[in-house]
């Protein structure tokens, strides 16, 4: 991968269970996943893909769940394991991706003002969250 593509993986530090699913594999290998951007999706495992396996990511814990095929676009070691580079299929797949990532940094908006000593509901920390970020996030 040239540093022009890489450069697609815009750097988006989220915490949110993922789980891929190999094509050829029923079985899910839950991933913790490292960055959101324009061009797809990274996160970290203890195995190595090769680029071009097709896969389903799946983040079960949003409402609606969220589930879509993707491509490994490239496979870097690190030193405890592998960081993969995924791309999405379609545009629709990268922009739900996109919005499952808003809907995570709402909610971890609103964790950041309970520790603070603010209760908000959901849709609260949701307008707040999207007053102060929304124009940047979707720049990026």
């Amino acid at each position: 991968m040239n540093d022009d593509e890489r450069r697609t993986y815009i750097r988006h530090p989220v915490d949110v269970p993922v789980r891929i699913f190999p094509q050829q594999n029923a079985s899910a290998m839950p991933v913790q996943m490292s960055d959101v951007g324009k061009g797809g999706i990274a996160f970290r495992t203890d195995s190595a893909m090769e680029k071009g396996t097709f896969l389903m990511v799946a983040i079960p814990h949003v409402l609606p769940p969220f589930e879509e095929s993707c491509t490994v676009c490239w496979c870097e070691p690190q030193d405890d394991g592998f960081e993969i580079g995924i791309r999405f299929l379609d545009q629709q797949g990268m922009f739900k991706a996109r919005m499952v990532e808003q809907v995570c940094y709402i909610e971890e908006y609103r964790r950041q003002q309970m520790d603070d000593g603010r209760e908000l509901s959901l849709e609260e920390s949701a307008r707040e969250w999207i007053e102060k970020n929304a124009a940047d996030f979707w720049l990026t």
